[in-house]
């Protein structure tokens, strides 16, 4: 009898201990912390449109599954010189033309953002040579928080909007056209 007492009286601080840091290998294996805003965004559908100019649309759907507003502000891509978010927007004039998005694009909590001909989208600007179509382009987004998630978009033909990306339509420059 005196043994087992001895062995119950042995484990017992064994058992108080292994209760005690199971709930501080919970926490340590759990990710506490906040996701980036580029990791709370996913991509689909995305395209680019083919082109000799000297600059194109990226299009497609960024979804925001994360319970915070995402802001996307612009990018990189190694096939142009600069790579900013656009919107359309009515002129002085009364004509739509093209501008950067004052700010970036702000994306709400569970929304998504369609990034389309004639609409919102992502503008390559001094391409340094022809995109054609079936080529894919890697496009590396930048978020407000400086984070970046990578982009890939076929190349496509599309007529369709009959947009026009003429010199004039970066940040600072005419909004005409």
């Amino acid at each position: 009898m005196r043994t087992t007492s001895f062995i119950t009286r042995a484990r017992r601080p064994l058992a108080i201990l292994a209760a005690l840091a199971l709930p501080l290998a919970a926490t340590a294996c759990s990710d506490d912390t906040e996701a980036t805003q580029a990791e709370s965004v996913t991509i689909s559908d995305q395209w680019i449109k083919a082109t000799d100019k000297d600059m194109t649309g990226v299009f497609g759907k960024l979804t925001n599954t994360s319970g915070k507003e995402v802001t996307l502000v612009g990018g990189k891509t190694g096939v142009a010189g600069r790579v900013e978010v656009h919107e359309m927007a009515m002129n002085a004039d009364g004509t739509m033309g093209m501008r950067q998005v004052d700010g970036g694009l702000k994306i709400p909590a569970g929304d998504t953002a369609d990034l389309e001909p004639g609409g919102n989208h992502i503008m390559l600007m001094d391409l340094k040579g022809p995109i054609l179509a079936g080529e894919a382009i890697t496009v590396t987004l930048r978020f407000g928080d400086g984070s970046q998630k990578d982009l890939v978009a076929d190349a496509r033909d599309f007529r369709g909007a009959n947009e026009e990306y003429a010199p004039g339509h970066g940040s600072g420059g005419s909004n005409d056209g």
